[in-house]
């Protein structure tokens, strides 16, 4: 079994040099994820010059290990966020999350990039291993309305398919493989004044100058975009930054490929109300199809035996899909 992520082995990523001198760029990018791969791209259509730099390799660490919903559904519940932040920006996180999906649909239709995007439905669902709470039928169903109310596409169902369990069904959500997906974005990116290096970490900011050192050299910019999961001490003060990252937390999530017989399950994606929760998606194949199966999340370093991480996802796979044949397995960090 693989334990590289299943996007790592199936999409490898053209490598880029590190930065060997000085330069000067209109803007520096630090972080060569989803975010800083779509800044950059999106900087340089627009006529900026670009420097995009990565501390290990381009789409490796988080984005390499994610699994790859694209959603505008948040972990908090709607009703939740909306009496945290606000009805209306509550509203302007879900607007964002469906125009960002929007905006991938757009660049693989223009660039005709083969990143086996699709549109699927999404749906949050009672758990079926027994770890939702009583009142997930009616929390479900109030999830949904609220959403219709915000003029989303979203509706309750009593059976989630396959599962047969209470859900709340949001259209319009997408799946892509997301290293061929950038594989491409980043490629386009160097030329014309705009640069990527890996093995390039931001080892200093000097503000005044609005410079930083990197490898031992200095970039200097006009502007910079922090695209990084963990924050910097960038050009805000140390203990403000300091600060920000006490009030933090890593957490580690575990994740399961499998091949299943086609049509087994639905093509769409699925997360559970259970805490932590679990999630799925599959996508077709020629003649199989894929899932990709995760959860067990824990604060990082409060489990040692992670192999009862895998092992749970396993049995609980196992569960959902019994003829599944998982060739992948790996983890990942979120905050």
């Amino acid at each position: 079994m693989e334990t590289n992520s299943y996007w790592i082995d199936t999409g490898p990523i053209k490598s880029f040099p590190a930065l060997p001198s000085d330069l000067k760029a209109d803007v520096l990018v630090i972080g060569a994820g989803v975010t800083g791969i779509t800044a950059a791209y999106l900087l340089k259509k627009s006529g900026a010059r670009v420097t995009l730099i990565e501390r290990e390799r381009v789409s490796s660490i988080d984005t390499g290990h994610t699994t790859a919903h694209l959603t505008y559904v948040t972990d908090d519940p709607l009703e939740t966020l909306a009496k945290t932040v606000g009805r209306d920006h509550a509203q302007a996180t879900w607007d964002a999350g469906a125009c960002a999906i929007d905006e991938i649909e757009r660049i693989v239709r223009d660039e005709s990039i083969d990143c086996n995007f699709s549109r699927v439905p999404g749906f949050m669902h009672a758990s079926i291993f027994g770890e939702g709470s009583k009142g997930d039928r009616a929390e479900l169903k109030q999830e949904a309305q609220f959403a219709q109310e915000l003029g989303f596409d979203a509706a309750f169902i009593e059976g989630v398919p396959h599962f047969g369990v209470p859900g709340a069904r949001f259209a319009n959500q997408a799946e892509f493989h997301p290293r061929k997906y950038l594989g491409r974005l980043v490629e386009s990116i160097p030329g014309d004044g705009s640069d990527v290096f890996e093995q390039s970490a931001a080892e200093e900011f000097d503000s005044e100058k609005r410079r930083a050192k990197v490898n031992g050299h200095w970039i200097s910019f006009d502007r910079v975009v922090m695209a990084t999961n963990n924050p910097l001490v960038g050009l805000a003060s140390i203990t403000k930054a300091t600060l920000f990252q006490t009030k933090l937390a890593l957490y580690s999530s575990y994740a399961l490929g499998a091949r299943i017989p086609r049509g087994s399950l639905s093509i769409a994606l699925f997360w559970d109300t259970a805490d932590p929760y679990h999630y799925l998606r599959v996508n077709r194949q020629g003649a199989f199809d894929y899932a990709i199966f995760g959860g067990e999340d824990h604060k990082t370093g409060q489990v040692t035996d992670t192999e009862k991480c895998y092992a749970h996802l396993v049995t609980k796979l196992k569960k959902i899909a019994p003829h599944a044949e998982i060739d992948h397995r790996w983890s990942g960090q979120v905050i």
